[in-house]
């Protein structure tokens, strides 16, 4: 079956716009901090990925975020400015720098993971519930594949 007005296959036209409508709904169009308390998206997941560890590197965060490190190095330039993260010499190699939560970003990043929990509680509320699986399956699913497409188009 085709969609009239694209043209396209009607899976690829309903997936688009189920994508459509799922960027919206995050707000990622206009930048909203639908959860992220008073970061961008790329910010809150920095603090994300940082507090996962004790410190981080540019480098690591660069490659766990699938951005560039100079797009890395102005999110925590901004996160610096906020008070959130730190730059530390590397203990090791004085040619690397270590990034790591200040006490303000730790109360941060616990304010995010508050927020995107009830966040997604809510949305998980609305979903029947014996459709749940199958909707957080199908999520993994699809992410796992955006994800093997975009590290197939960053390495052409």
């Amino acid at each position: 079956m085709v969609d009239k007005m694209t043209n396209e296959p009607k899976n690829i036209s309903t997936m688009r716009n189920a994508i459509k409508i799922f960027m919206r709904s995050l707000g990622v169009l206009e930048g909203k901090k639908t959860f992220c308390y008073d970061c961008t998206y790329a910010q809150c997941h920095v603090i994300w990925e940082t507090a996962q560890e004790k410190k981080i590197s540019v480098n690591e965060l660069a490659t766990r975020l699938n951005i560039t490190k100079s797009a890395v190095s102005r999110t925590v330039d901004d996160l610096v400015n906020k008070g959130y993260l730190d730059r530390k010499p590397n203990p090791d190699d004085r040619r690397y720098v270590d990034i790591e939560l200040t006490k303000k970003g730790q109360k941060v990043f616990l304010e995010i993971e508050l927020n995107s929990r009830r966040y997604f509680e809510a949305v998980l509320e609305i979903i029947p519930e014996n459709k749940r699986d199958t909707a957080l399956e199908g999520i993994q699913i699809f992410s796992s594949a955006l994800y093997q497409v975009f590290k197939k188009d960053t390495l052409e």
